[in-house]
């Protein structure tokens, strides 16, 4: 399932987080869509590369030429094993809100996020995660709590009407994450990412838990050229920071030419 906005051609495609997150890039969409014909997938596949083929027959049945992806959170990692694995279809990738691609900078996540939170909420946020490791029916009610949780100590100052409902499933995100994180742990997520072969684009906020040097410094070590924007009084989703989400719509514009 893909949704469609602006007008043909669709030289743009935008990918949600979660995993498991469907409809969480909307916001992202319809910015796009105000000069470009954006699509927006719904990923499904719960494993990688499931997602990664997945992905491909989408914008093969729905785009033409190369396209211009964006992915945000775990969406970014997805846009970047994507533009390795099918580097003819790829013509630039954009990070926004990027997890580390180097495990060594993942304790940074939690101590920066709960530093936001109430003591409550951190104590709800960490039996959530424990929850969500178990193998449990039905995971979507937490995971939608959990969403919740993080984005409010994740953002700088969000627009509350920007603010859009998400579809959470909680199967996905167990799938999908478990295999990703031991991706990251083995360094294999980052042997993939030094071979993206496109121009890679990060765009993260100042206030987002996680570390533009998580993905910035491990690809400098290996010579990866990635080009930067780092936004002051940002969260994690930039697109409806009060303060960030114009100088952010210029970046995106500038980058899609």
């Amino acid at each position: 399932m893909v949704r469609k906005h602006g007008t043909e051609p669709y030289r743009i495609v935008v990918l949600h987080g979660g995993p498991g997150a469907k409809g969480s890039v909307l916001g992202l969409a319809k910015l796009l869509s105000q000069r470009f014909g954006v699509l927006e997938p719904m990923q499904s596949k719960d494993t990688i590369m499931g997602l990664e083929e997945e992905l491909r027959d989408q914008i093969e049945e729905n785009c033409s030429g190369k396209i211009i992806l964006a992915g945000h959170s775990w969406g970014a990692w997805l846009a970047g094993l994507f533009a390795q694995r099918y580097p003819d279809q790829v013509e630039k990738v954009i990070f926004i809100g990027c997890p580390p691609l180097d495990e060594a900078y993942v304790s940074q996540i939690e101590e920066r996020r709960k530093a936001n939170m109430s003591f409550e909420e951190a104590k709800e946020y960490d039996v959530i995660l424990e929850h969500l490791e178990k193998d449990m029916e039905s995971k979507d009610k937490e995971l939608k709590r959990l969403g919740e949780l993080c984005d409010r100590a994740d953002s700088y100052q969000e627009e509350a009407s920007l603010k859009k409902e998400t579809d959470t499933d909680g199967d996905l995100y167990e799938k999908i994450w478990k295999e990703a994180a031991n991706l990251r742990r083995s360094r294999k997520l980052l042997e993939r990412f030094q071979s993206i072969s496109c121009p890679i684009i990060l765009i993260q906020g100042t206030a987002d838990p996680h570390p533009a040097a998580g993905v910035i410094q491990p690809l400098d070590d290996s010579n990866v050229d990635i080009k930067s924007y780092i936004l002051d009084q940002c969260g994690h989703t930039p697109w409806r920071e009060r303060y960030a989400r114009n100088r952010f719509a210029q970046i995106l514009f500038s980058e899609m030419g």
